[in-house]
């Protein structure tokens, strides 16, 4: 069993953290929430402590949060770069206080020249499905998320789990964070509609219960008194600003072909940016 210590690899340090993010570029526009390759990018800076535990992430926590994605909306700018904003909506506070509709925006989207761009350390997020996310009380400029902590409430088996972008459901929430299994989905899709169940349902846990939205909630709850950990603090909507979108690293999504523009975008290595 795998356990989620908030993408183990990548460092988050507060409001003036700095780490380096992986793009995916595809030029399939249909796919905009889709992200391949979704592995940990170790960070830029030196002396960063990774938020590899409960008590880190509860800290860059302002609410934890369930709700509805009712919308997903693309903005881009060339001074800013391609944006995705989801709405949450009839959100309710699990943890901290948060109003009932909520604009999470992350970096990453359609290009003009017919491109895709995404952070493949981000959170995937489907259409009208069911979230639990864990919002930042820190200053950001990629993600209003802490980490990619938006698990998706779905059922397998007649069963209601919590699984992350690749499918992951959650067996337990500890000290150590949040202990995943083997994946119940397949990974985000190209078109933007909602995974599929991988073959054999809850048989691929060995036993093993994946936690609901309630048990979730409650263990949750539970972890947080034990550690005498509180979540709370102001969510920022938007970001810090001083991101150079194009000073990011591109990696090339497999299999995919860019199409030749005269408007198409250079990505340039990785550079530092504030989370």
């Amino acid at each position: 069993m795998r356990q989620r210590t908030i993408r183990q690899g990548v460092y988050f340090a507060g409001a003036v953290a700095l780490a380096a993010i992986t793009l995916d570029y595809t030029t399939n526009t249909a796919g905009v929430q889709a992200q391949v390759g979704r592995e940990p990018i170790p960070s830029a800076s030196t002396g960063l402590a990774p938020a590899d535990d409960l008590q880190s992430a509860a800290k860059q926590t302002a609410a934890v949060v369930d709700g509805i994605v009712t919308d997903i909306q693309y903005d881009y700018s060339e001074q800013d770069g391609p944006w995705t904003t989801v709405i949450l909506s009839k959100a309710r506070a699990i943890a901290g206080e948060a109003p009932e509709t909520i604009a999470i925006r992350h970096f990453g989207g359609p290009l003009p020249n017919g491109g895709l761009m995404v952070a493949a350390e981000l959170p995937v997020f489907v259409r009208d499905r069911e979230y639990v996310v864990f919002l930042r009380n820190t200053e950001w400029n990629v993600s209003a998320v802490v980490g990619d902590l938006a698990f998706r409430v779905d059922t397998v088996d007649d069963t209601e789990v919590l699984v992350d972008s690749d499918g992951a459901p959650v067996l337990q929430v500890g000290a150590f964070g949040f202990e995943l299994g083997a994946p119940l989905f397949d990974g985000p899709q190209r078109d933007g509609s909602a995974p599929k169940p991988v073959e054999g349902g809850l048989k691929v846990l060995a036993g093993r219960r994946p936690l609901d939205l309630a048990s979730f909630a409650k263990s949750l709850q539970a972890n947080l008194d034990a550690q005498g950990l509180r979540i709370a603090g102001n969510f920022f909507e938007k970001p810090a600003g001083g991101f150079n979108w194009r000073g990011q690293q591109a990696a090339p999504t497999p299999g995919a072909i860019p199409e030749k523009s005269d408007d198409q975008t250079i990505i340039a290595d990785a550079s530092e940016l504030k989370r």
